[in-house]
């Protein structure tokens, strides 16, 4: 991997960067803290968001909202450019503090309305940002970079409530939906292909195909993202690792340090 422009922060992080040859593997399923806009230069695949499969083009943009899971799919014969802005959504509440901008995050659920295509922005504002995208000779990077981000954001806002309102009415997949309406709760594969009328394998098997993970991997990152949200809030690691569905403060500790690279304690 290449990368061409690279600045991070605590409240924002953004990189250009290419694969001329990306490796299928590098890209596993996950979840971030913060919100993601990534915008394809070039590449061609697939992008999976909470069991929602969007086909991946030159030019598209997808968003990303903190805990929403999702993996690329790449194809390893066409070089893979990209764009990505993380920032964190608390960064902008001086300027926004209604999180007006922030409605195409906040305002639908997980695995819908992630994609933007040249059809949503034919006259190019929603990319025009994106364009020279490697800073030189800019002296104040950092307000470069959020006086591009409210840009992105008003023209996504825009272009959201008009997506919104030609989305059919259409629900989430029963199971995932299922079991993330009880993620904290004391859930297992077996207690959720009983309550479901599945047996084992048909759990297992229905949710690696809809979301490309297991189920348990799937709960386990969603109950650690959660969890390392109420400790950074001033919560204690133990309230939080009950609050979250751990069953003991030691597997919640393992399971933390194995996600994060570090422990609770340094959230804190």
């Amino acid at each position: 991997m290449k990368e061409l422009f690279s600045y991070r922060d605590g409240e924002i992080y953004a990189h250009h960067t290419i694969d001329e040859h990306p490796d299928p593997e590098q890209f596993t399923i996950h979840a971030h803290e913060w919100i993601e806009i990534l915008y394809v230069i070039s590449g061609r695949g697939s992008y999976l968001v909470e069991g929602v499969q969007y086909p991946l083009e030159a030019q598209d943009i997808f968003i990303i909202t903190p805990g929403e899971m999702h993996k690329l799919n790449i194809d390893p014969d066409q070089p893979y450019e990209r764009i990505a802005i993380h920032f964190k959504p608390e960064s902008l509440s001086a300027l926004d503090p209604d999180n007006t901008l922030l409605a195409p995050f906040t305002e639908r659920n997980m695995g819908r309305l992630n994609r933007y295509t040249l059809s949503e922005d034919p006259d190019g504002l929603l990319r025009t940002p994106f364009a020279n995208f490697t800073f030189n000779g800019v002296h104040n990077i950092r307000l470069n970079l959020f006086a591009r981000l409210i840009q992105i954001l008003t023209h996504l806002d825009g272009q959201f409530h008009l997506m919104k309102q030609q989305l059919p009415a259409e629900a989430r997949n029963e199971l995932v939906g299922y079991v993330y309406q009880h993620l904290f709760e004391d859930i297992s594969v077996q207690s959720v292909a009983d309550d479901m009328h599945l047996s084992r394998s048909q759990v297992n098997r229905i949710f690696r195909q809809v979301t490309g993970t297991s189920m348990w991997k799937y709960v386990t990152a969603k109950r650690l993202l959660a969890a390392r949200a109420m400790i950074q809030r001033g919560e204690s690691a133990m309230d939080a690792c009950m609050a979250c569905g751990f069953s003991d403060y030691s597997s919640f500790y393992r399971a933390y340090k194995s996600y994060f690279g570090h422990s609770p304690k340094e959230d804190a």
